[in-house]
């Protein structure tokens, strides 16, 4: 009689161990779902972000590409680095795509300078917004 008190012992062990087992892969798949929730709504709301953000600071990148691909043609067409470059770049310079390369460097670094302007008064008045909240008593 013992002996089949064990058996079924042993298989109620099986079988409760069985039901730990599907709890265990339940509370892996719940945990599983929440990380696929949580990197889901992550991407979304950085989605949304760097949308917004490229809607706001467009022009400037713009600009701040014009100006760096300016530069490098600039350097490469209006001013070559060889001793005949030395003697063509005076009639390089007034060639009309090295003005114009000039422009987009001139300009393009001006609003470049005034974007940092914007940024930095942005940025000051947020501060001296934080700094003058004070709590009532």
């Amino acid at each position: 009689m013992s002996k089949k008190l064990i058996k079924n012992n042993n298989k109620l062990n099986n079988s409760q161990l069985k039901d730990f087992e599907l709890n265990k892969n339940n509370i892996s798949n719940i945990c599983f779902e929440n990380c696929y929730y949580c990197i889901n709504y992550s991407c979304k709301f950085l989605y949304k972000t760097i949308k917004f953000f490229i809607k706001i600071s467009g022009a400037y990148v713009l600009w701040i590409i014009l100006h760096f691909f300016a530069s490098y043609l600039y350097t490469k067409l209006c001013v070559p680095t060889t001793f005949i470059g030395l003697l063509m770049s005076p009639f390089l310079t007034t060639t009309p795509h090295c003005k114009g390369l000039r422009w987009v460097i001139y300009n393009g670094a001006n609003i470049i300078n005034n974007m940092w302007i914007v940024i930095g008064t942005w940025i000051c008045v947020n501060i001296m917004r934080i700094n003058n909240t004070q709590p009532e008593i």
